[in-house]
């Protein structure tokens, strides 16, 4: 009976750590640059048209709006995040995070550097045309996990009021 005991709360440790890893962003612990790799980064005005995904409510703008500004961001660690925020650090225009739930880092805010403000909490996110993840989940090194390789990404696209609801 004491072995049952012992090895039931041996797997309910293991199954506490694998949730909570599970639960884990794809943030580097020191995000380092990735020497000559970039992504664009653009904040866009609503597109001409919607569209809604398969397993989503609500609908959202297509992608073809017009550019109201667009950076070329240097891959920092291994997520959009990092990069992002390791751009904007020393900038006279700033792009800011909500965290919300304690682990997702939604877009916020754009300040550029007149000081106009641009409320980015209904952005609809694309990473290379398609529906993005959060920003601290969203991959900048594609599958193989590989800086440099084709598969990284090439345009974050942030559509300004971009989900209608």
């Amino acid at each position: 009976m004491k072995r049952f005991r012992i090895l039931a709360l041996a797997l309910i440790i293991v199954a506490l750590i694998l949730s909570a890893t599970a639960c884990a962003d794809n943030t580097a612990p020191n995000p380092e640059l990735h020497e000559g790799c970039y992504f664009t980064l653009e904040l866009r005005e609503p597109g001409q048209d919607s569209e809604r995904e398969d397993w989503d409510a609500y609908s959202h703008s297509t992608l073809d709006g017009d550019v109201i500004m667009s950076w070329e961001v240097p891959m920092y660690g291994n997520t959009v995040y990092e990069s992002v925020v390791k751009f904007f650090e020393n900038r006279e225009d700033v792009i800011t995070f909500r965290k919300t739930q304690h682990k997702f880092q939604m877009f916020h805010e754009y300040v550029n550097e007149d000081g106009e403000k641009w409320n980015l909490e209904t952005v609809y996110v694309a990473a290379d045309g398609e529906y993005a993840n959060c920003a601290n989940f969203q991959s900048i090194l594609g599958d193989d996990g590989i800086a440099g390789t084709e598969d990284d990404l090439k345009v974050l696209t942030l559509v300004y009021k971009g989900w209608l609801y």
